[in-house]
């Protein structure tokens, strides 16, 4: 073979192997080139099911594609975010988060077949604090009214909430626990039953999500006593912390964080193009105010906060599992 020839069929070798990169590299810098799936580890209707439907319906003129929102619920959320865990790494599987309730899953059950390392946290989009509320009518005006009474051995209170073993449950029990209260914690299946249970005069307060609490709220139904936060609620800040109001430290431990998390090992530029897209569209006037029309209070944070905030949050769970328990 000559040396001309030989030269031939190594540009030629080149040629094709460039000419087979080509697709792949177009693939890479097209992404998304087709829908996303995001999984919600929830039945419809639910707190993470209405953010991610309202994610889904303004994604599209950012991300160049449909946001298809696929329900997986089961097992307190166990089915769909191992399904989200175990989901092909290229950034068109992903799904809801929602902190604590994925760290107290795996906390109580060690054999969930998911790991809390087994994801990237793209964002977080809501923070959804834990309120005490009453009827409107009710005899107890402030949450040291609630408090006082939950202290006097001859009275009782009975509290109902979404469990059992939910943030919301956790979050009562640590509240109860830091101020010595005796309390009857009656267990629904989510924050709606046990607010229909409070609104029919079965209970004396309920423990929920504020989302969840905010219709009834706003109706006059329902009478907000304290939030469970750091900082007041942006939906209702009139409504006094738990701190302030007990003068001492309450963490909000049960407050609902929702986001977004892909399956380990998505390439680092398409976790990029998810986390930039979930900023750009929760971050949007249109979607913020629509977000607060449906009780929604946007907080976003970004993949390297939402990632620490895993770890904070496990520290969390890991010290006050065992009230959860009992």
């Amino acid at each position: 073979m000559s040396i001309r020839t030989t030269s031939l069929a190594r540009l030629s070798a080149i040629a094709l192997c460039c000419a087979a990169a080509l697709p792949a590299a177009h693939a890479q810098g097209d992404f998304p080139s087709k829908p996303i799936i995001a999984t919600v580890p929830f039945s419809p209707g639910g707190g993470n099911d209405i953010l991610l439907r309202l994610l889904s319906k303004h994604a599209a003129p950012v991300l160049g594609q449909n946001l298809i929102v696929e329900n997986k619920p089961g097992a307190g959320g166990q089915i769909g975010w191992t399904a989200i865990a175990k989901s092909r790494a290229d950034g068109y599987s992903i799904g809801a988060t929602s902190l604590p309730s994925m760290v107290i899953l795996k906390a109580l059950r060690p054999a969930t077949p998911y790991a809390l390392d087994d994801f990237h946290y793209v964002c977080n989009i809501q923070s959804d604090p834990v309120v005490w509320v009453v009827r409107a009518d009710s005899p107890l005006k402030t949450a040291k009214d609630l408090a006082a009474q939950a202290m006097d051995a001859k009275k009782k209170v009975n509290v109902a909430g979404d469990g059992p073993q939910s943030n919301v449950q956790l979050q009562h029990l640590a509240a109860a626990k830091a101020l010595g209260l005796q309390t009857n914690f009656i267990s629904f299946n989510g924050s709606g039953p046990a607010i229909t249970a409070l609104l029919g005069g079965q209970v004396d307060v309920a423990a929920s999500t504020l989302s969840a609490a905010m219709a009834n709220i706003e109706a006059g139904k329902l009478r907000a006593l304290v939030v469970f936060s750091d900082e007041p609620a942006a939906l209702l800040p009139d409504v006094p912390i738990a701190s302030k109001v007990f003068d001492k430290p309450i963490a909000p431990v049960g407050m609902a964080v929702r986001g977004l998390a892909a399956p380990k090992g998505v390439p680092a530029d398409r976790l990029a193009k998810l986390e930039d897209a979930c900023k750009k569209i929760v971050t949007a006037p249109a979607f913020v105010a629509e977000a607060k029309d449906l009780g929604i209070a946007v907080q976003y944070m970004g993949m390297a906060d939402a990632e620490a905030l895993v770890k904070t949050s496990t520290q969390e769970v890991e010290s006050l599992k065992d009230l959860l328990k009992k």
